[in-house]
């Protein structure tokens, strides 16, 4: 295998959310374990992505000629995390499949998916259409035996507390939002919940690519909730010119979804995602939250529940 050079992008992710000092440990020791992984399952290397923070991905080819992805978490337990969720969605025709894995270290190997370039939504109602298919491709009830996963409850929680830490920079103005708002209304949503799910849990752009047949999930979080929480991250975080009251009207009639509480998630992942710093999502978000009602929200959905 020849010396890889590893992208400036993934250095500079893996500086932000490591630090300067653990993040130098973990590089150091990624030319060795792509060369001990690569060996083991002798593959073909012929580069490394250049995207990524928790993980590094190596495009390789396998002895049968099949293209693959070598993935390298920095942290072992997220990695045989993801390994547990591909393999579960592999039964959905969505995700790539998982060719090799060893579990103790979380490396995996994986199909690639081509042509693998991230779907941003950048084409208005046919972006809609796509991402609504892969919902329906997505879209599996029973949990597995033996599989735990988080419940929705905590990723939601777990997204306002990383908020909060933003919001308490300064970087928010006091008319925009709150997160009392939308822990107000996500209360609401997870006790009028009917219905639960095994979700992707991070079903954003970023984490969807464009394949042959449609579009694919990758990078699954996992956990089990309301499916209206898998549609809305989507919805509210989106680096295209589409509003985000035009994608919550391209998504009104998808027979999985519930109007009022995609409305609902997506208020509370707007409020949760919103980066000053990011434009144009943060243009969106702003126009979005500051003709939201989370009032009128809460209503919608409580009528709702009464009406069922």
């Amino acid at each position: 295998m020849t010396n890889l050079e590893i992208p400036a992008r993934l250095i500079k992710g893996i500086v932000f959310l490591y630090g300067e000092e653990h993040a130098q440990t973990l590089l150091a020791s990624l030319p060795r374990r792509i060369r001990l992984y690569a060996g083991r399952w002798n593959l073909h290397v012929h580069g490394m992505a250049e995207g990524g923070a928790m993980s590094c991905c190596v495009y390789c080819t396998t002895p049968e000629g099949i293209p693959a992805v070598l993935k390298i978490p920095l942290d072992k337990a997220s990695g045989r995390s993801e390994i547990r969720q591909l393999e579960r969605l592999h039964s959905s025709a969505a995700a790539p499949r998982v060719l090799r894995s060893a579990t103790n270290s979380g490396v995996f190997l994986m199909s690639r998916i081509h042509p693998g370039t991230t779907a941003w939504a950048s084409n208005g109602a046919d972006d809609s259409h796509k991402y609504g298919d892969l919902l329906r491709r997505l879209k599996i009830s029973a949990l597995p035996l033996g599989l735990r996963l988080r419940d929705m409850a905590q990723v939601a929680k777990m997204r306002l507390d990383w908020a909060r830490q933003h919001f308490a920079d300064g970087d928010y103005t006091d008319d925009l939002a709150s997160i009392e708002e939308a822990e107000r209304v996500l209360d609401v949503l997870l006790r009028t919940t009917t219905s639960k799910d095994v979700l992707h849990a991070d079903l954003q752009a970023k984490n969807v690519l464009q394949g042959p047949d449609g579009w694919y999930a990758i990078d699954p979080l996992g956990a089990i909730g309301d499916f209206n929480a898998e549609a809305a991250l989507w919805v509210a975080v989106q680096d295209g010119p589409t509003s985000t009251e035009a994608r919550l009207t391209e998504l009104r009639d998808h027979e999985l979804l519930d109007p009022d509480r995609l409305l609902a998630w997506t208020y509370v992942f707007s409020v949760s995602e919103f980066r000053p710093t990011m434009p144009p999502s943060a243009y969106r978000i702003e126009d979005f939250l500051r003709q939201a009602n989370p009032d009128a929200i809460i209503n919608q959905i409580t009528h709702a529940t009464c009406m069922a």
